[in-house]
């Protein structure tokens, strides 16, 4: 690797630097650049160095002088800023990264990687749904480099794992990791581990390299100094390849899609407990073990791509956020041409940011995003486009050092035109959200963002032809990082209202002409299959129709786009083909896609639900999809709800805040947090996850639960409603139409927010809906 292991920034002597991992060694330097920022006018504040510069102002590319104050820590910044400062919101570490962009580079992990790949089983008493740090560790199997797995475990009348835990510390200290690697490991496995630890009066220094106490919480939830924890959860939750390709984000599932070779059969998560101490759970420890290193080896490879792409160490790769990676992306091209961001869309931009709103109205329209059709459609096939916000920024030059809102005119209904002179392209955007046309007027010529761009999308459709031609999982993984820094890298910060380096004008302008393309996609759906459009999603078409050809409809939008446009448009279309699919509301629906089952939107698959409603949904999408009768469905879960196990009442909630950051002392997470701290000593933290059930006396632990005790009253409700949605709908004939903003996976059955529909109830047109 060209770069560290891991680097943390730590205080020492009042001086913020940086603690650097690399080849088994730490070491502390000083940062090349201390905590700083930029203001337009000379400040008060208590500093350890001022300097003027001269920097290109973003708000119109012109070059003006600016103070810069610099801090001895981060705190000292924070506590100085204000609205007069800008490029105040910057992590120290990647603010050094910006500035001294091969920092990283002097400190690369040039020696052989060491990895610890690892799973475990713990015990769990018949009476609870999901164990508790309570309950002891009855296996955990393990592996190195060589990939031999061992497994240590308990026999089946020893009720104590202390020589257990004993023995996976003494072989994890002999193996001496560099990388930590496992499936939902930072989340469960090690989490546990150091309880039980705590519980057994076990010391977990050992753990971390320096002999410190490893650290659970906070924004990567676990830390062990001088190790990285690797966690292919958080990969496949971000592997857009598994969307529609797997019914869930589970191990076993995920890994036999990338071709695992199942030989053990799978224990029943309830059934696990009895089987302590045989062979069939040490044989299903270490295949899962196997399993998480079928997983490793499709991602990782991309892992460290990206950390030597973007020069950053490995821990930072790992744990990279789009805003982070939006940062460096656009850090770079700041920093190559002298560019300031003299503070944020909000303030640049109050015409968008700053007016009055209702909750939840967006700040500026997004996508077209509505619903056609309800019902069941066979066969369902999805125009999906490739990069399209990407593909608009690169083709249309959109970028900072060319782009400009020159003014706001009054609304009207298409109102969008384009008017070219020797110079400039002048759009006219229709926007229902400000109600207002946004005159955005770009200069012909590249841009450095578009250029940007262009590298990326051309990076991908390279990965994306390997994959393709070779099959290999790797390539694609490999294109989706391309396409997200295309697309959180670059396009995904322009719109943001307090991203440091967000641009209104490219986010408008690009969503403007987004939206005129997905009426053009629409159109000549509606033109080649007349009645086939069901529902238009962000990034594509739902339709349903018979003999319908790929390359009809490639041609006739590319068609469509250079007329509408006057230039060639590189916007590539794929068509999705599911067997049929049933859609409720807009980005609510469920489709079948060989065995696959595919729900999309919290409707259909929020987490928090409990298992009867993820259950009827899952049954009735089944039976529905695969044109069997849904009756004895119905009966069961209407008339027979008393027969279920308690088990399948339980709903979950996760801490977001600690125990006195909620506002509302009431609320579920807080009321279960402390019953769980009250008869079962869990002390509230972030991340900590409960399990709960409507009682009659309210919502209650569910470890304290009796059948007796529950709200069977609340739960037919809720069952009715999933009939509802599910059932009645199952012939409509008379279309709604509903309009929203952004990814709209915030809707849920329970909430108060419900899709508008016409009072006509007569089926929706584009003209109504623009």
């Amino acid at each position: 690797m060209q770069v560290p292991l891991l680097i943390n920034t730590v205080i020492d002597k009042k001086s913020e630097k940086l603690s650097i991992w690399h080849n088994g060694k730490n070491e502390t330097i000083y940062a090349p650049t201390n905590p700083y920022f930029y203001s337009s006018k000379e400040l008060d504040v208590p500093y350890i160095k001022k300097s003027i510069v001269e920097k290109v102002r973003l708000s119109d590319y012109q070059l003006k002088k600016f103070y810069k104050y610099e801090f001895n820590t981060r705190k000292e910044l924070v506590n100085c800023r204000s609205e007069e400062t800008y490029e105040d919101n910057i992590p120290f570490l990647i603010r050094n990264r910006i500035d001294f962009p091969e920092l990283f580079t002097k400190y690369a992990q040039t020696k052989e990687l060491k990895f610890l790949f690892f799973d475990v089983e713990q015990f769990c008493p018949k009476e609870k749904l999901f164990p508790t740090f309570e309950d002891r560790v009855i296996s955990i199997a393990w592996c190195t480099n060589d990939r031999k797995v061992k497994c240590a475990y308990l026999k089946k009348d020893n009720k104590s794992d202390k020589k257990l835990l004993d023995k996976f510390i003494e072989e994890f200290v002999k193996i001496d990791p560099d990388v930590i690697v496992g499936y939902n490991h930072k989340g469960y496995d090690l989490p546990l581990i150091f309880e039980r630890c705590k519980r057994n009066e076990i010391d977990i220094r050992p753990f971390s390299k320096n002999n410190t106490k490893p650290y659970t919480g906070g924004k990567n939830r676990l830390s062990i100094d001088g190790r990285i924890c690797y966690d292919i959860l958080d990969s496949t939750r971000n592997d857009q390849s598994l969307t529609g390709n797997v019914p869930n984000k589970g191990l076993k599932a995920v890994s036999n899609h990338f071709g695992f070779k199942e030989i053990i059969k799978p224990l029943e998560g309830s059934k696990i407990s009895n089987f302590i101490g045989t062979k069939e759970l040490v044989e299903y420890n270490k295949d899962d073990v196997l399993r998480t290193i079928s997983l490793f080896d499709v991602y990782w490879d991309g892992i460290t791509y990206l950390a030597d792409d973007l020069k950053i160490p490995l821990n930072d790769a790992l744990n990279l956020t789009t805003t982070d990676l939006s940062l460096i992306t656009i850090g770079d091209f700041f920093r190559e041409r002298n560019i300031i961001s003299n503070g944020d869309n909000a303030t640049r931009y109050p015409e968008i940011f700053q007016r009055k709103k209702k909750p939840g109205e967006p700040n500026y329209q997004g996508a077209v995003v509505y619903i056609k059709k309800r019902g069941l459609f066979t066969p369902v096939l999805k125009a999906d486009y490739g990069s399209m916000y990407p593909s608009i920024v690169a083709t249309f030059s959109f970028s900072p050092d060319t782009t400009t809102i020159l003014r706001y005119e009054p609304y009207k209904k298409g109102g969008f035109r384009i008017e070219e002179d020797a110079d400039t392209f002048t759009y006219f955007i229709p926007d229902n959200a400000l109600k207002k046309i946004v005159v955005v007027q770009v200069v012909k010529k590249k841009g450095f963002l578009s250029e940007a761009v262009h590298k990326f999308l051309t990076e991908r459709a390279k990965f994306k032809k390997e994959w393709k031609d070779t099959g290999s999982k790797v390539a694609r993984a490999r294109s989706d990082i391309s396409k997200v820094k295309a697309n959180g890298g670059v396009y995904g910060a322009s719109g943001a209202g307090k991203h440091p380096f967000g641009f209104a004008p490219v986010a408008v302008a690009t969503t403007g002409i987004g939206r005129q393309c997905a009426l053009l996609l629409i159109d000549v759906l509606e033109k080649l299959y007349p009645g086939s459009v069901i529902e238009v999603d962000t990034d594509g078409v739902y339709f349903s129709a018979e003999n319908w050809n790929e390359e009809r409809i490639i041609h006739y939008f590319n068609e469509a786009l250079e007329k509408k446009f006057k230039k060639k448009l590189d916007l590539s279309i794929d068509i999705d083909s599911y067997e049929t699919g049933f859609f409720h509301r807009a980005k609510n629906y469920f489709l079948k896609k060989g065995k696959n089952i595919i729900l999309h939107g919290v409707a259909m698959k929020a987490s928090s639900k409990d298992a009867i409603c993820k259950n009827l949904i899952m049954d009735l999408a089944r039976a529905k999809l695969e044109g069997k009768a849904t009756d004895h469905i119905t009966i069961r879960y209407k008339q027979n709800l008393h027969d279920f196990p308690l088990r399948d009442f339980a709903m979950q909630v996760q801490m977001g805040m600690h125990l006195y950051q909620y506002k509302n002392q009431n609320c579920i997470s807080v009321n279960i947090a402390k019953q769980a701290l009250k008869h079962f000593q869990v002390k509230p933290q972030i991340g900590n996850s409960y399990h709960y059930v409507k009682t009659i006396e309210g919502y209650t632990l569910y470890q304290l639960v009796k059948k007796e005790d529950i709200d069977f009253k609340y739960y037919r409700k809720k069952v009715d409603k999933i009939l509802a949605m599910l059932e009645s709908e199952y012939a409509l004939s008379n279309p709604i139409s509903s309009y929203l903003d952004g990814d709209g996976d915030d809707w849920d059955e329970d909430s108060d927010v419900i899709p508008k529909i016409r009072k006509d109830n007569q089926p929706m047109k584009l003209s109504d809906f623009l």
